[in-house]
């Protein structure tokens, strides 16, 4: 199942207070993958230690 998840926090690439727009989808073992953003998480230089979708993983 997809669903959409509002993820609220800090975006070190613009240096505020960001909310993005996720679609996740869940799978029926409890697993969950990261399917888009509205953000540039992958191509971003903090993706690694990103405090906004470490809370999707």
């Amino acid at each position: 199942m997809v669903t959409e998840e509002f993820i609220t926090g800090f975006c070190k690439l613009q240096n505020q207070t960001r909310i993005v727009i996720c679609e996740v989808e869940k799978r029926a073992d409890g697993s969950q993958e990261l399917i888009s953003s509205d953000c540039c998480y992958g191509k971003c230089e903090h993706s690694k230690d990103c405090l906004l979708m470490g809370q999707i993983k």
